[in-house]
């Protein structure tokens, strides 16, 4: 019988090829889409399993106080100075290593390369089992003693035997490799993240940071940065609810800044979480959102081929009178079409998985991710889910087709009537809830994309060519020289140090007060280190008072110093209560230095709110001062030639004046987009889920249309003989078939603008008309709909009255 079943299914599928080409291409996609949406969610929630002690290994992160506008909800790391408490109060910790990331320059011979140093607690060997092709797990006890993987063993070296091997770390600072290790797969946080690609191919000691770099191995309560892990391995089957309190009861002990309330508290992960931190702290439930959407997609493409099935039936009603007739059951009638339905669903799952198959090497390549299906693993999951989906499909055509009479379906009434109807709308009015909801989120986040565009246009940074890592002190002296030397360059107008670049996601921030003892309220403001040349460069105007100038010796401080001149943006002068900037120029105020006296801060001139950090981050007060030796980045605007030309100049006059250190420059252009990729990413990857959804109800919709004509095909002759126009028939078709799509509307536009509008919160800087682009996704979903209903009710219009009056 079974045998039977799967032969009509066949014959049907052959007889029905354009309904069944379009019925197997819909789940087709919604099912890639479903499969490659999980794997990917399954994967990124998989990282660092491989580890022997993954399931004893915790991370520690910050939580920021809703008043601390930093920008983001959490950090993945702690202030160093917490460690000594967790190892020393925390119940059965067995050990605790902390993790700095710094970039220097690498060196062997003449062969030069700018890397990331992670520098950590010996400890960290004992925590991850790394396999070790040379040296073992004692290597960090050597105070300079260096880890490299096998890549980076064999860049620097061109072997993996070098241990005993010396790496220089800015040509003055001796490392000794005391260990080689295997390269990681991509599945961990420690090989980095698309904003992040540091990863773990150099580990030093937090000995040799404190010998390079004077780095405070106790009490530095002044480092949290992103990436900077600190790890715990606990005694199997400690969780998360048993850490928590004793952390909490640590900051609150311990910690000697709550009052500022810009770190709140502390927070403790499992290991697997540490690829997804990132997500938690910008606020967007992107695997979840990814998840949803895939299924979305798939309900989308479910409805899409129940709605098609429906209609494809009627052609079948008098077979099924017949079969009826001979004796056949309605169960064996349903089970009949549920196998149709279930052999379409498995076809349909099949040419998914060679789709996800061929997009996987790809989508690898291009994220640099480790994605792979283990179909023996996934085989369960697959096989439940082509049954779900085969007999969620395929239940009410299966119902519809069956529950007529055998007189009733030998007649062919069921192709006349629309009963039924009422359900086969709200499937439809469901697809386009789903579509007009993810059309109007795409339409929203682009547009929002467009506005942080917009805004980014304040600084000319499509002019602006940047230099990285000058805080070297060997080249401090050279910088003077520098900038002289590419001012003598053709298009070159300007070149400026900064410890911070435009867009560039760094807060630093320094302790204010109105008293210098510190017995009047303290705040925090926001510290950008700036030249001379800044405001020229970046196009940034005075609102009062005058720019640094360095031939002041207040102007420009020492970090010793005890006094210096500043300039302050407007939030800056509403903080410090010193009213208009006219007001403010000569007033003073103090930075509270934790381990030396007061510096006193003299206001001399006074700039407007500007969004320097950009995207997320809300405009905050702000002093700029001039300190040389914080000078990390070069800004060189260039205006009037081409900027390939301008960039070539710059790599020879860098090459000429500084031939020991290898030249990082780059577009301020692409430190936008290097951070505005995340965003983008976000609207495309939504882009195409909508795109999907709202292919896949256009042709529901198209079905649907298919069938409500076909019941109609007598009416429509009579009203056209009776002397009804073509144009009145096809809008009399349009208002029926749209129903469904207007009462959608109720549904899905409110969601999505609840949906934008806690998108929108999420930016400082954001567009404030949400309600019209929803709408207007609304509208674009109807006028689609129209025109495919419009297609088919013309075509219908303006067949011969004759065929039409002679269908029964």
């Amino acid at each position: 019988m079974f045998k039977n079943y799967l032969t009509i299914a066949w014959r049907s599928l052959q007889k029905n090829k354009l309904y069944a080409s379009i019925n197997v291409f819909g789940l087709v996609l919604g099912l890639a889409v479903y499969l490659f949406a999980n794997l990917l969610v399954a994967y990124e929630r998989s990282h660092d399993l491989f580890f022997t002690n993954s399931d004893r290994i915790f991370t520690v992160g910050s939580h920021f106080s809703p008043t601390a506008n930093i920008g983001i909800n959490e950090t993945d790391g702690v202030y160093s100075a917490f460690a000594p408490f967790f190892e020393a109060e925390v119940e059965n910790v067995e050990a605790v290593a902390r993790t700095i990331g710094r970039e220097y320059l690498l060196s062997v011979d003449n062969d030069h390369y700018y890397e990331t140093v992670r520098f950590a607690d010996a400890e960290l060997l004992e925590i991850f089992d790394f396999t070790y092709l040379g040296g073992d797990a004692s290597a960090l006890d050597d105070p300079m003693g260096i880890v490299l993987n096998r890549e980076m063993a064999t860049k620097l070296f061109g072997t993996t035997d070098v241990v005993g091997r010396t790496v220089l770390l800015d040509h003055d600072h001796a490392l000794r490799v005391r260990a080689v290790i295997e390269d990681l797969p991509p599945n961990t946080h420690l090989a980095g993240n698309f904003l992040d690609d540091e990863g773990t191919a150099v580990i030093a000691t937090l000995e040799a940071l404190n010998t390079i770099d004077g780095y405070a191995l106790e009490g530095n309560w002044n480092n949290l940065s992103m990436g900077d892990y600190t790890y715990m391995l606990m005694p199997a089957g400690t969780t998360k609810a048993e850490l928590q309190p004793q952390l909490d009861a640590i900051y609150e002990r311990h910690f000697p800044r709550k009052d500022l309330l810009v770190v709140d508290g502390i927070k403790v992960r499992k290991l697997v979480e540490a690829n997804y931190v990132l997500w938690d702290a910008i606020g967007l439930p992107i695997l979840e959102s990814i998840r949803i959407l895939g299924l979305l997609v798939l309900i989308v493409a479910i409805v899409n081929y129940t709605n098609l099935a429906t209609a494809q039936s009627l052609g079948r009603s008098r077979e099924i009178g017949l079969r009826k007739t001979m004796g056949a059951t309605r169960g064996q009638l349903v089970i009949q079409f549920l196998v149709e339905s279930l052999f379409v669903a498995f076809i349909a799952m099949v040419i998914a998985l060679a789709l996800v198959e061929l997009l996987i090497p790809l989508f690898n390549v291009a994220m640099d991710k480790g994605l792979a299906i283990n179909h023996l693993r996934e085989l369960p999951w697959l096989i439940i889910t082509t049954v779900l989906v085969g007999v969620v499909a395929g239940a009410y055509p299966a119902y519809t087709i069956t529950q007529a009479s055998p007189i009733n379906a030998l007649q062919n009434s069921g192709a006349k009537g629309l009963k039924g109807g009422f359900f086969r709308s709200i499937m439809l009015g469901l697809q386009f809830s789903i579509t007009i909801f993810m059309l109007a989120m795409v339409m929203v986040m682009f547009t929002q994309n467009q506005k942080i565009e917009s805004a980014s246009e304040i600084y000319p940074k499509s002019q602006i060519i940047t230099l990285s890592r000058l805080g070297v002190d060997s080249l401090m002296p050279r910088l003077e020289t520098l900038r002289n030397e590419l001012l003598t360059i053709p298009g070159v107008t300007g070149v400026s140090y900064t410890s911070q670049l435009p867009f560039e996601q760094s807060n630093s921030q320094f302790n204010a007060s109105l008293e210098a003892t510190g017995e009047a309220e303290d705040f925090l403001l926001t510290n950008i280190v700036i030249d001379e040349q800044w405001s020229a460069v970046f196009d940034v105007p005075l609102l009062a008072g005058r720019f640094l100038d360095p031939t002041r010796s207040a102007d420009s401080m020492s970090e010793d110093a005890t006094a210096a001149n500043v300039i302050v943006n407007q939030l800056a002068l509403e903080r410090l209560g010193f009213g208009t900037p006219e007001a403010a120029l000569g007033r003073v105020f103090y930075d509270l230095r934790q381990d030396s006296e007061s510096r006193s801060l003299t206001i001399v001139g006074v700039l407007p709110d500007q969004n320097y950090q950009g995207f997320h981050n809300q405009i905050k007060p702000t002093v700029f001062r001039q300190i040389p030796e914080r000078f990390r980045f070069a800004a060189i605007r260039v205006e009037g030639v081409a900027m390939g030309q301008a960039f070539s100049a710059v790599e020879d006059v860098w090459e000429e004046i500084v031939p020991d250190y290898p030249i990082q420059s780059r577009f301020l252009d692409d430190e936008f987009n290097e951070t505005f990729q995340v965003y983008g990413g976000l609207s495309s990857v939504l882009g195409g889920f909508a795109g999907l959804a709202l292919l896949l109800s256009l042709i529901g919709l198209f079905g649907l249309a298919a069938f409500m004509a076909a019941g109609r095909t007598k009416e429509i002759g009579v009203r056209k003989v009776m002397g009804a126009s073509m144009t009145q028939i096809v809008r009399l078709l349009i208002w029926q078939f749209s129903k469904p799509v207007l009462w959608s509307l109720l549904v899905a536009l409110p969601l999505a603008f609840l949906a934008a509008n806690a998108y929108l919160s999420f930016f400082a800087e954001r567009i404030s008309y949400a309600l019209p682009i929803v709408g207007g996704a609304g509208m674009l979903a109807v006028v689609f709909a129209w025109i495919i209903v419009a297609i088919h009710a013309t075509r219908v219009a303006r067949a011969n009255p004759i065929h039409a009056l002679r269908y029964e």
